[in-house]
């Protein structure tokens, strides 16, 4: 097999000196990975694009594949256009385009001609090493980063964002009323909607990144430093003051925007948010219930969950509800389903009924949607074509878009520690000419 592998690679290499640089990583990159399916899918486009976020390793792909693309097909990269973490259509042709360069056994070998889908082998064909393929929890994150569509840098206000019906207009635009449809979350921030407000899991990330690297928030907040430092010290009453003044100064909103911007473009900042996310007390510990029921229903259905399952764990536990901290009834009802018939249920019927059994109740239609989207992929589940309608609406994507499988298994899930936030007793910090810069019709809020 790698003697296999070196007659392709140096045949590959014959096609010219322009694809000198695709040769080196591909001794570097494919020789190792024998044991690989190299045609196995990890991302692929084919009717919606999949936003995968500027920062990370997508990016980098994007912006290796189009260079090499641009020489093969002797054009620009930036014919393309600039690397955004968007697997859509100019990836998709960039990857079409850097076929002629490659002959015929690479390209069946790299599974490069599947639909111009980013395979493990072209992969692994153009990055370094020390980049590997994204693995099923990475690419399950992405799925949901997906439907979140909310990159690290940016962030949302949400004092007074709704439009008064009368009017039409918000606070901000002249409107003398206050109205909210999130009267609870006074700041939004990133791929999973951290909050400044009752969850305070922006408090929490700017705790965890700081503490790993101390001095981080004078580094990129500046003068709103001491705001930071009070907001992720302060009790609930606080945040809403502390915030309320920045937002309400147009001038200090608008810088404190682009700061914060700045801070979630960080590697250590992004690292810190997924520590918050995966702790035990947050998602991590969510998903950790999934991973106990299905262990507890390993018996009757004889597997661990797949990589679908993953993904609607994730997905469960950052939009949805998830099992209870007690499973025990659960795991009744589940065994009794599973076990109905001598046909043990499909994974996907499996969800199906998992998901009927935990309804959530906000934005019913939206979950129903996303729950569709790991289900369309097993020919065992019917979706009636109501479901099927909000999905296509919604979002149009399947679990194998992200190259997830309901043929390979997932056994556990990283759950971290907490970050000994919890553990800090909060106060109000406010200073007095900030819990003056709110204006009263913002802390009457009507809540729409």
């Amino acid at each position: 097999m790698l003697r296999a592998h070196t007659r392709i690679n140096v045949a590959a290499c014959r096609a010219g000196a322009m694809f000198a640089l695709v040769c080196i990583i591909a001794f570097g990159a494919v020789l190792p990975a024998t044991a690989e399916n190299l045609s196995q899918v990890l991302y692929r486009f084919e009717n919606r694009a999949l936003t995968l976020g500027r920062y990370g390793a997508a990016a980098v792909f994007q912006e290796r594949l189009f260079a090499q693309a641009a020489n093969c097909a002797g054009k620009s990269a930036g014919s393309y256009g600039a690397p955004d973490g968007v697997v859509g259509t100019k990836t998709r042709q960039a990857i079409i385009d850097l076929q002629p360069c490659l002959n015929a056994a690479v390209r069946a070998a790299v599974g490069a001609e599947s639909y111009g889908a980013i395979t493990v082998g072209v992969w692994r064909l153009l990055m370094p090493a020390q980049l590997p393929p994204p693995d099923a929890i990475t690419r399950a994150n992405h799925l949901t980063f997906a439907l979140e569509g909310t990159d690290y840098d940016v962030i949302q206000f949400n004092f007074c964002q709704s439009r008064n019906p009368r009017s039409g207009k918000t606070f901000l635009e002249g409107d003398p009323y206050c109205h909210t449809n999130d009267p609870r979350a006074y700041l939004t921030w990133g791929p999973r909607g951290a909050t400044a407000g009752a969850g305070a899991e922006i408090q929490q990330i700017l705790f965890a990144a700081e503490r790993a690297n101390p001095g981080l928030l004078q580094n990129v907040f500046g003068p709103f430093t001491e705001d930071m430092h009070r907001l992720a010290l302060g009790n609930n009453d606080a945040a809403f003051d502390i915030l309320c003044a920045i937002w309400v100064n147009e001038r200090k909103r608008t810088a404190f925007e682009k700061r914060f911007a700045d801070y979630g473009a960080r590697y250590e900042v992004q690292a810190a948010y997924h520590r918050v996310y995966d702790a035990a007390n947050a998602d991590g510990g969510k998903i950790a219930r999934f991973f106990k029921l299905y262990n507890a229903l390993k018996p009757v259905i004889n597997r661990d969950p797949t990589e679908i399952d993953l993904a609607f764990f994730i997905d469960r536990a950052t939009h949805g509800s998830v099992p209870p901290g007690d499973i025990s009834d659960l795991v009744d009802r589940m065994t009794k389903f599973v076990t109905r018939t001598r046909n043990v249920p499909s994974p996907g019927e499996l969800r199906k009924q998992l998901a009927a059994w935990l309804p959530t109740h906000h934005k019913y239609n939206d979950r129903l949607a996303r729950d569709a989207i790991f289900l369309v992929d097993d020919p065992d589940v019917v979706v009636s074509d109501a479901h099927r309608r909000m999905w296509l609406q919604r979002s149009g994507l399947k679990a194998s878009d992200f190259g997830l499988s309901d043929a390979r298994y997932v056994a556990s899930y990283p759950v971290a520690s907490p970050t000994a936030y919890e553990k800090i007793e909060k106060f109000y910090t406010v200073l007095p000419e900030d819990a003056r810069a709110c204006p009263d019709t913002v802390r009457r809020a009507r809540k729409k």
